[in-house]
C-alpha cells in the first residue's frame, strides 16, 4: 500500500504543478508583468521551476518506493 500512496501523492503534486501556471496567469496581480533578469516570472516557472520540482518529486517517489 505504501507504493500506491507514494505514487498517488506524486501524481497529485505533478498535476498541481501543471495546473499552477494557467491559474497564476489569471491572477489579478499580474505575475506575468513581474520580470526577473528581463524575463517574465511565469516564464521562469514554466521553463525552470516546475520541471525541476517535477524531477525532484519523481526522484523522491522512486527512491521511497524502492525501499
Amino acid at each position: 500500500m505504501a507504493l500506491a500512496s507514494g505514487r498517488r501523492a506524486g501524481m497529485i503534486v505533478l498535476l498541481a504543478l501543471l495546473l499552477l501556471l494557467p491559474l497564476a496567469a489569471l491572477l489579478p496581480s499580474g505575475p506575468g508583468a513581474v520580470r526577473l533578469a528581463g524575463v517574465s516570472l511565469l516564464w521562469w516557472y514554466a521553463a525552470l521551476g516546475a520541471p525541476l520540482a517535477a524531477v525532484a518529486v519523481t526522484i523522491t517517489v522512486l527512491v521511497t518506493s524502492a525501499d
